[in-house]
């Protein structure tokens, strides 16, 4: 069943295309939080379930990257059976791992995969990304929508991911999943289209190629700035106003000027699509 989201609610992602796990990313990444939310900070956590909770102590270096890479890689005791009645399988590191600090009023979340692109069926997926989740109207004192807008911008420009999305998270839902026969990101699959166009868009190196600078920079958009070495985009309307038709507008025109082929389309989802060659 979907969630229940209020309008103060938002959801921010950044995909990459290449693993989290080696160089110094994850460092970056908590340098970044510790920067954007320092009191949040303060508790911060790996939060695995209410009695399993592990400190991360963000005045350490690395902490938070041995922290995430060691939850990720754990497996349960289902899985040690099947090892050891039938072997080994993949035995990479992959996995999704909840981070929480003080108040509830913000969750990131770090997925990491050694698999850089891989296969779910039939669809193709990049298993390393960040997801922030702002559940309460002000983060660090601020507004929501501010925080969230000036943290996405930070983490792709130091970052350089290949991909990102901000927005109402019932704006994810309606365009991204299903919810019959099941729940599904029927939406998401990098080989062949962009979940779509949101309240703010990043645009990385590859899809940079994909569309060219001149067309990226020259979308017709409230807010476009070139970030690191791909381009910003946003609607420039509040997100909880996805379902407006001022931001259909906005949305369309965007779709339009970049092609319409490059996004999913839940009244077309077989249609011809273009996405960037990814090396499985």
């Amino acid at each position: 069943m979907k969630p229940k989201f209020r309008n103060a609610d938002l959801d921010a992602e950044v995909v990459f295309d290449r693993y989290l796990g080696t160089a110094d990313d994850l460092i970056l990444v908590q340098e970044l939080l510790r920067e954007a939310a320092p009191t949040w900070c303060g508790q911060l956590r790996v939060w695995r379930s209410p009695r399993d909770q592990r400190p991360v102590d963000v005045s350490e270096p690395g902490s938070l990257r041995t922290a995430v890479l060691e939850a990720a890689g754990e497996r349960g005791p289902t899985y040690r059976a099947l090892v050891e009645r039938y072997g080994p399988g993949d035995e990479r590191l992959f996995g999704s791992v909840e981070l929480r600090g003080v108040g509830s009023g913000l969750i990131v979340v770090i997925s990491v995969d050694e698999r850089v692109v891989s296969r779910l069926g039939e669809k193709t997926d990049l298993g390393n990304h960040l997801a922030f989740q702002v559940r309460r109207s002000k983060v660090a004192g601020r507004s929501g929508t501010v925080w969230l807008g000036e943290v996405f911008e930070a983490f792709c420009e130091r970052l350089s991911p290949v991909w990102g999305e901000a927005g109402h998270p019932d704006e994810y839902w309606a365009k991204v999943m299903s919810e019959r026969p099941s729940i599904a990101a029927v939406g998401r699959d990098f080989g062949r289209f962009l979940p779509g166009v949101f309240w703010l868009n990043f645009f990385g190196r590859r899809y940079r190629d994909l569309f060219g600078e001149d067309r990226l920079r020259s979308t017709p958009a409230s807010w476009v700035g070139v970030v690191d070495d791909g381009v910003l985009v946003g609607l420039g309307l509040e997100p909880s106003r996805w379902d407006t038709p001022e931001y259909a507008a906005a949305e369309q025109r965007v779709r339009d000027h970049l092609g319409p082929e490059a996004f999913f389309s839940k009244t077309q989802p077989d249609r011809l699509t273009i996405a960037p060659v990814w090396r499985l």
